[in-house]
């Protein structure tokens, strides 16, 4: 506080700016007197000073090598989005047919196996790692053939209790994981004999569809997988039988491979997809047609009677839609992964969805996508609270024999069994209706007397793949598969 009085009585001398410099010059003076004394240089430079800075840079040398540590653990237990960009290969070779196929599906010749180790082990509660021996991932293909693979990172020390260690592995160009039928893993004992105690918490094999990372092989803790003196070996449980984005690429990857191979790098080239559309009959194929009818009068009546009660009929005189309705069409890209894209149902000038009415909406889709890369339909209310009854929903192609080939139908009676009612209406809306899905699961084919028409009025005989095509009963998935395989007739 003596200071602060000092200057207070300075500055009201006039003084406070002399003062100051006298005392700075001042302080500078000693200061330099200091650190030229001759105590202070045998200081810096004497043995105990010696032993400080060497304390010092040890220091700094531990400190950099945690941080490097940490970076070099970060590159193995990285986030999702490094995972993924590890196991892609941008620097594919697109003159193979297989990585060029692969690619087409947004993946690569490569997976990934993540082990977790167990954290507590009751017979070694010290620790679980495994410091000796191999932990081995075998695979077994469709020819019979096996690969082993060696689960390491050379700059980490594996399998520590309760550690997830993630491992790259890159297949052969050879072949793909949609030839691989087991996953087993293999523990090896120490050939020196000292053995380590290690027990796996889980263990999954995973590969890129899509740009996502998707399980291919997963299991969980085992006795048998406890790492002793003796081989052990398990076999993982297959993931991919849940997984219908990866049964829908298996069952196409053949044709891919067969359009690649003929030096073709995508089977989603527009030329290839109009081409095999019109060997089966259709001109175009990328147009959707959806047609929605209204009940009329007489069963409108009839249904709100039976799911309302008692409601006086006076009240059901505005039982008609008066807002915009969507059609939320999902779509698989192997490019883009799954998307979709909705589309008004409004028809210029006419008031659509009014009693005992219908309409026919003209869809176009996306660019280089056909109705056979629709994967579900969704119908969307804009207004819940407004009043509607449909009688049916039709999602369909039109052929260029002027019929229709359907994809999906709902009708009164289904959505009744399905849904316990058919309507919206104002202040009883059953929001289970909306949206309302269309089911692509069910069987569609043209009648059979319609294939003798044409063919006596066209002097031709419609049989193969055309015939199966339109006269056959399939669902739309298995339409699906039709057009690849004519798109592997056509080029592969």
């Amino acid at each position: 506080m003596r200071i602060f009085g000092r200057l207070k009585k300075q500055a009201r001398r006039g003084r406070l700016g002399k003062f100051l410099s006298v005392n700075l010059r001042w302080g500078m003076r000693r200061m330099r007197r200091f650190f030229t004394r001759e105590q202070f240089l045998r200081g810096i430079t004497g043995s105990y000073a010696r032993r400080l800075y060497t304390m010092l840079l040890l220091l700094l040398a531990v400190g950099g090598l945690a941080v490097a540590s940490s970076r070099l653990a970060d590159s193995f237990l990285a986030d999702e989005a490094v995972l993924v960009r590890r196991l892609s290969d941008p620097d594919y070779d697109s003159s193979n047919p297989i990585l060029a196929a692969l690619d087409n599906f947004g993946s690569s010749n490569r997976i990934q196996v993540t082990v977790e180790t167990e954290r507590v082990d009751n017979l070694h509660p010290q620790k679980v790692d495994l410091d000796r021996g191999n932990v081995n991932l075998v695979l077994t293909l469709n020819n019979g053939n096996i690969m082993e693979y060696t689960l390491q990172n050379k700059r980490m020390d594996n399998f520590e209790s309760g550690n997830t260690d993630q491992f790259t592995l890159i297949l052969p160009s050879s072949i793909s994981v949609f030839d691989i039928t087991e996953y087993k893993m293999v523990l090896l004992p120490d050939a020196k004999g000292v053995y380590g105690n290690w027990r796996c918490a889980r263990a999954q094999v995973s590969f890129l569809l899509g740009g996502k990372r998707t399980l291919l092989a997963e299991g969980a803790w085992q006795s048998v997988w406890e790492f002793s003196e003796q081989y052990n070996e398990t076999i993982l449980p297959i993931a991919t039988e849940q997984n219908a984005e990866f049964a829908r690429m298996k069952e196409l990857f053949p044709y891919a491979l067969a359009v690649c191979a003929q030096e073709r790098e995508t089977v989603h080239d527009p030329a290839i997809k109009r081409d095999a559309l019109i060997s089966l009959g259709l001109l175009t194929g990328d147009t959707l047609y959806l047609d929605v009818e209204t009940v009329g009068l007489e069963n409108q009546n009839e249904i709100l009677q039976n799911q309302l009660g008692n409601v006086q009929l006076s009240e059901l005189d505005g039982l008609g839609y008066n807002g915009t309705m969507l059609l939320r069409v999902r779509f698989i890209d192997d490019f883009e992964g799954s998307y979709y894209k909705d589309y008004p149902l409004d028809t210029p000038g006419k008031d659509d969805f009014e009693l005992g009415t219908g309409s026919t909406f003209a869809l176009q889709m996306p660019k280089g996508a056909t109705a056979f890369d629709i994967a579900s339909m969704e119908l969307l209310v804009e207004d819940a609270t407004d009043a509607w009854a449909p009688r049916m929903v039709r999602a369909y192609l039109k052929t260029d024999y002027n019929t229709v080939l359907e994809l999906a139908r709902l009708s009164d009676r289904q959505l009744a069994a399905e849904r316990k009612t058919c309507i919206f209406y104002r202040g009883l809306i059953d929001t289970s209706i909306s949206p309302l899905a269309l089911d692509l699961t069910q069987s569609y084919g043209l009648p059979k007397n319609l294939k003798e028409t044409m063919e006596s009025k066209y002097f031709t005989e419609i049989s193969g793949v055309m015939y199966s095509m339109y006269f056959g009963e399939h669902s739309y998935y298995e339409r699906q598969k039709l057009y690849y395989s004519q798109l592997h007739a056509l080029f592969g």
